[in-house]
């Protein structure tokens, strides 16, 4: 979820933080010297970018008043400044129609604006923002605090999340995701625990998306590696880009062709007589297969 607050389920799932606040860094102790200090470099950039973004962000006066507004009375967890800006900065840049929000919070805000900027500067509908929620406290307070003027290109949506799958990978995913023709996605949602027995799984929603699209789809996906592994098996690391300085994945422009599978069953290049077999899963496209 983008930014929900402290319901009493989010509660016991997230630390609070404050709007635009860093996650809180996990612990290197038990790793070696070039660990820590690969992680004190990555901890630097991600900070540098931090205050860039702020920076940025209340240096656009009616964007930072939205949000501002959006976050009066809450305590959200979740996107950071840095978030808010890569959001902004790949609509205008991209210029999408049609996007998914996997989790409603001020990101919402975020996206809309820029959709309503480049309405201005291309003339013509700003398109529309579909923001997704599962946690219906949550939803009710997002709605309730969604600023009049972006509510004409957002449409909030409360839908349940269940558990589902994608060949062998188990996920979850919003229980009634309309069917429109996304350009955009932000995957920040639902909330990653398993409806059935509590495993924590990966976000789903996105791999249908393109599955089902007939256009090029964009994305960026909130930071949680276990999604960041298997988007990179979906759609391979050329087109699942993990970066360090975002703490985001960037996924794109994939197609439905660009969707892989899981190959026949094959580990005969894995097999070691003398050391330690690792082995590995291997998927690929039906042109890959084909050739």
């Amino acid at each position: 979820m983008a930014d929900r607050n402290d319901t009493e389920a989010g509660a016991a799932r997230r630390a609070e933080t404050t709007p635009g606040a860093l996650p809180t860094a996990v612990s290197a102790a038990a790793y070696g010297p070039l660990v820590r200090l690969r992680k004190r470099m990555v901890d630097a950039m991600v900070a540098r970018r931090a205050r860039r973004a702020e920076a940025v962000l209340r240096a656009n006066g009616p964007l930072w008043e939205l949000m501002t507004e959006a976050a009066a009375g809450t305590a959200v967890t979740g996107a950071s400044y840095s978030d808010y800006l890569t959001l902004y900065e790949q609509v205008r840049a991209f210029r999408p129609r049609e996007i998914l929000e996997c989790g409603t919070g001020i990101s919402t805000v975020v996206l809309a604006y820029a959709l309503m900027e480049n309405a201005a500067e291309d003339g013509g509908e700003p398109g529309r923002v579909t923001s997704m929620e599962d946690d219906r406290g949550w939803f009710e307070t997002a709605s309730a605090r969604l600023p009049e003027a972006v509510r004409g290109v957002v449409d909030l949506i409360h839908s349940p999340k269940v558990d589902g799958f994608y060949k062998c990978f188990r996920g979850v995913q919003y229980e009634s995701l309309p069917d429109r023709p996304f350009d955009f996605v932000f995957s920040d949602g639902p909330d990653r625990h398993s409806p059935v027995n509590g495993d924590k799984l990966f976000n789903l929603d996105l791999i249908h998306v393109v599955r089902n699209s007939d256009r090029p789809v964009r994305a960026v996906v909130d930071n949680h590696y276990l999604t960041f592994y298997i988007l990179q098996k979906v759609f391979g690391v050329a087109l699942a880009r993990y970066s360090v300085s975002h703490k985001l994945m960037f996924v794109g422009p994939v197609t439905r062709d660009d969707v892989r599978f899981l190959r026949k069953e094959s580990f005969l290049p894995d097999l070691r007589l003398f050391s330690t077999t690792e082995l590995k899963l291997r998927m690929a496209r039906q042109d890959e297969v084909e050739g």
